[in-house]
């Protein structure tokens, strides 16, 4: 996942799951099946994210800017914001 064509594809899927996920919080989609495995996936992406942000919070340092802004694009992509961090990086 290096090229900046595949970095953004990544990021679209993920905002859709995210929008899926938070989807499944309203009607119709609360009262189905769908509905507890949207939440689910939903607390699941969050706790996950959280963590991820804790493991690379030196990565973050280290690049500079907001830290603030690292902890929502964190939250929001996880991993893919690591890596168009390290990618920086490595550019400097």
């Amino acid at each position: 996942m290096d090229t900046a064509e595949k970095l953004a594809r990544a990021r679209k899927i993920v905002l859709a799951v995210w929008v899926f996920a938070g989807a499944c919080f309203f009607f119709p989609l609360y009262y189905t099946g769908v509905g507890s495995f949207g939440r689910a996936l939903f607390g699941l992406l969050l706790a996950v994210h959280l963590v991820e942000f804790v493991v690379f919070l030196g990565l973050y340092r280290r690049a500079g800017g907001s830290l603030f802004r690292h902890f929502h694009r964190t939250v929001v992509f996880g991993v893919l914001h690591k890596t168009e961090t390290e990618q920086a990086l490595a550019d400097t």
